[in-house]
């Protein structure tokens, strides 16, 4: 006997420890719920359209000269620069007719040169009467005719240049590149079809249609949609772009069998989570003017007579409120009326409440 109660002893601080760590702090036998203040933000009109991600420049990349791949300047699938070389091809032939072009010049320039002297001498002699006007004209003519063959060799150097030049492909703006159709080694030529496609992608467009209707009623004008228009994008796994959509341009014609017209909001695209091709879901929206209370969508009920919320009083006292929605965000559901900037309302465990209840409020959710 002495000895259990030597045990029961030398357990005692154990089991206060055990007691003081485990029990869960009184509420005195009230519900405990998540309770957040009633915020004010600002009122936005909102309308949903199934929106596409387009590029703003899609360049199809094709060779104007013929020759073999050299060498290729990119990784297929990552990000180009402008200007950045893209296939490097053969510039031998090319590099020869230059030389050939150029050494064809200075051969017009010197029989250019010969025919404005002889002309020039004959003149003398036709204006001594020392030889005749059909030697005369037939200098005129040659001393013409030396002139353009110089203009060609020109025109064909122009041309050369031009094709060397073209044996280094480059491209014309940055962007994302695809596959390539040729690798080193490949001869190819003008008829060889595209052998690289460059999409920009930063920026990037979002292109979706709205109605006429909707147009006039929520801008009145294009605008009002062009200075006053915000939009947002929700991604295909269901969560929003950080990034705002600034409008760009509206198309300069209505769809006459669905009474739209085509709408085009740039996006920066810092993170490339904007594909070109893929479909969205586009929020546009127009501001109010006006700042209305707004609740975290949890905290809004119905029934049969309306739409509702749990209201708690300063003594913690549930109050059912019948309230008017209006608008919502993608974090915020607006309330036209029936709540007031600052009041607490019930946002989670509003099932396990009744009118008339005094709960526990959720100190880390009570605002």
């Amino acid at each position: 006997m002495f000895l259990r109660l030597l045990k029961l002893l030398c357990l005692a601080p154990c089991l206060l420890t055990f007691s003081m760590v485990a029990a869960p702090p009184s509420t005195g036998g009230k519900v405990v719920v998540g309770v957040e203040k009633v915020l004010e933000v600002e009122d936005y009109e909102t309308r949903h359209y199934t929106g596409q991600v387009v590029s703003r420049s899609v360049v199809n990349i094709v060779p104007r000269v013929s020759g073999e791949i050299l060498e290729i300047g990119f990784l297929e699938g990552e990000s180009v620069r402008g200007g950045q070389m893209l296939y490097k091809l053969d510039p031998v032939q090319y590099e020869a007719a230059v030389k050939g072009a150029e050494a064809d010049i200075e051969k017009c320039r010197a029989e250019l040169t010969y025919a404005q002297s002889n002309f020039n001498r004959l003149n003398l002699l036709y204006q001594k009467n020392a030889t005749s006007l059909d030697m005369l004209e037939n200098a005129k003519a040659t001393l013409g005719a030396a002139g353009a063959a110089l203009l060609s060799a020109e025109a064909e150097l122009i041309t050369a240049r031009d094709n060397l030049k073209n044996t280094v492909i480059t491209a014309p703006h940055g962007g994302i590149v695809g596959v390539t159709s040729f690798t080193p080694g490949n001869y190819i030529t003008p008829n060889s079809g595209t052998l690289l496609t460059i999409i920009q992608t930063q920026p990037i467009r979002v292109r979706f249609p709205i109605s006429v209707a909707d147009l006039l009623t929520m801008f009145g004008s294009n605008q009002e949609l062009l200075e006053n228009g915000r939009v947002e994008v929700q991604l295909a796994d269901g969560s929003r772009l950080d990034e705002k959509g600034t409008i760009e341009l509206l198309n300069n014609e209505v769809n006459a069998k669905t009474d739209t017209i085509q709408i085009y909001a740039s996006f920066p695209n810092a993170e490339r989570k904007l594909i070109m091709g893929n479909t969205l879901t586009v929020t546009l929206s127009r501001k109010n003017g006006k700042l209305l209370p707004a609740v975290t969508p949890s905290a809004l009920m119905h029934d049969a007579k309306g739409s509702f919320v749990y209201v708690i009083d300063a003594e913690n006292k549930v109050e059912k409120r019948y309230v008017t929605p209006g608008n919502s965000t993608p974090d915020r559901q607006l309330i036209q009326e029936g709540l007031s900037k600052g009041e607490n309302v019930i946002v989670k465990g509003t099932h396990k409440v009744l009118p008339g209840m005094t709960i526990a409020p959720d100190s880390q959710q009570k605002g």
